[in-house]
């Protein structure tokens, strides 16, 4: 699929069918996070990925309380990623700088990820609520890592449509007036 009808067909899937999702397809989204850019190419990240339904049925209990409510989605997902990273130097120097590269980078990934699997037939969903803590203690995660954010994955339980993924139509996006500048902020000339 060409990248400019893989974002426009991308949508927050939240209903997903009982099929797994084959080991071939799961490496490929994979790789598409491994082959992301980071800062100075550090990639300071850790994918966890989870397939076992009694952890993916557990996962959303550990959002904050009463937020798994909007997570319990996800425990119709074939599997969870759990994107992590580490601080490198690098990051610890854009840090004295007030700029988070790490957050930036784990995004670039996930970002990529999401992508892949969206032009592979994989609905997908990012999952921001969570406690960092009981995510590591469930998954057994080490203290050196950071849980940054989640992406839910499955075959969509609706059929696809060109609208989107999973047959949802598009949400409502700003017009490019709204949320760019040119040289200035506040500036727009039409490209």
């Amino acid at each position: 699929m060409d990248i400019f009808n893989t974002i426009k067909w991308r949508r927050s899937v939240r209903k997903y069918s009982s099929q797994k999702i084959e080991p071939e397809i799961v490496r490929q989204i994979l790789e598409a996070g491994r082959l992301a850019p980071s800062s100075s190419n550090a990639q300071g990240w850790h994918f966890v990925v989870v397939d076992d339904k009694n952890l993916i049925q557990a996962i959303p209990g550990q959002a904050p309380l009463g937020v798994d409510r909007v997570t319990s989605f996800a425990r119709g997902a074939a599997m969870i990623i759990v994107g992590c990273y580490t601080r490198r130097l690098t990051h610890l120097i854009a840090q004295v700088f007030d700029h988070e590269n790490h957050l930036i980078d784990i995004a670039i990934a996930m970002t990529h990820m999401t992508l892949a699997a969206t032009g592979l037939g994989i609905g997908t969903c990012w999952i921001g609520w969570f406690s960092d803590r009981k995510l590591r203690k469930l998954l057994g995660i080490p203290n050196r890592y950071k849980v940054a954010c989640l992406l839910a994955l499955g075959y969509p339980a609706e059929k696809s449509t060109a609208d989107g993924i999973g047959g949802l139509k598009p949400r409502p996006r700003k017009g490019l007036r709204e949320i760019v500048s040119f040289n200035k902020f506040g500036s727009y000339t039409d490209i």
